[in-house]
This record gives structure tokens, C-alpha cells and sequence, in this order.
């Protein structure tokens, strides 16, 4: 009985051990994302590589009175940016903060972008997209 499990837990070793050093590191590195300047806006976000795609965390904070709503986006893309998905946190109000998180599918170009928008719904300022990889 002893000799069946020391050989399991020697195969899992070994099967551990000949996995890339970026799949044995997968899903454990957080990085912070950086969005583009927007006024009344104060963004921050993270991202996690992880076995079903891309972790993200976005949060959007309004801190302008003269600014009805603000956000933050997250735009992942496949290869040939043909099909995309996006995670946005909007903010309404002075001071008030909304975050979102979710696991993006797709992997290959992650891009960033902010926006703020008055009473009307109409945007009153885009920024440019942000290429984060």
C-alpha cells in the first residue's frame, strides 16, 4: 500500500515538475491596469492570466460635481480582433465609486479605454484606446 502511493505522489511530482515555468506560474501574477486620463475620473483595475482567460477587476470613481457619469473599460480581444468582450464599471454621481469583475475568454490583445458622459447620455469624452498587450 505504501509503495502504490509514494509511486503516485513520485508521478505527480514528475508531472509537476515538467511543466513549463509559465504554466506552473499561470494565474498567479496580478497586474495593475493603467487607464487613459479622463476628466472627473479616477479608474484603476487589475488583471489575472487564469486557466479560463483573463480575470479582471475595474472600478470607476466619479469626482467631479460637473460631470454626470464617468467610466472605465476593458476590452479583450482574440488574435485578429474580430471578436472581442468588454468589462465596464460606470460611475454616477459625485463621489460615487462601482466596481465589476469578471473572467474575459478571450486572451490575445487586452485594451483599455475611459469615457464621461453628461445628463443626456450623450459622451461627452472618449479616450483613445490603450493597449495593455
Amino acid at each position: 500500500m505504501r509503495r502504490i502511493s509514494l509511486v503516485a505522489a513520485s508521478a505527480a511530482m514528475l508531472a509537476v515538475s515538467a511543466l513549463p515555468a509559465s504554466a506552473a506560474t499561470m494565474g498567479s501574477t496580478t497586474h495593475k491596469l493603467s487607464f487613459p486620463a479622463t476628466s472627473g475620473l479616477k479608474a484603476s483595475g487589475t488583471y489575472t492570466k487564469v486557466a479560463k482567460g483573463i480575470k479582471v477587476n475595474v472600478c470607476a470613481k466619479d469626482t467631479s460635481k460637473s460631470t454626470y457619469a464617468v467610466g472605465a473599460v476593458v476590452v479583450a480581444s482574440n488574435s485578429t480582433y474580430k471578436m472581442h468582450a468588454n468589462l465596464g464599471a460606470v460611475a454616477f454621481g459625485d463621489h460615487a465609486t462601482i466596481c465589476r469583475s469578471m473572467t474575459l475568454r478571450l486572451t490575445s490583445h487586452l485594451q483599455v479605454y475611459s469615457f464621461a458622459a453628461n445628463n443626456k447620455g450623450m459622451m461627452t469624452h472618449k479616450s483613445k484606446l490603450k493597449k495593455i498587450y
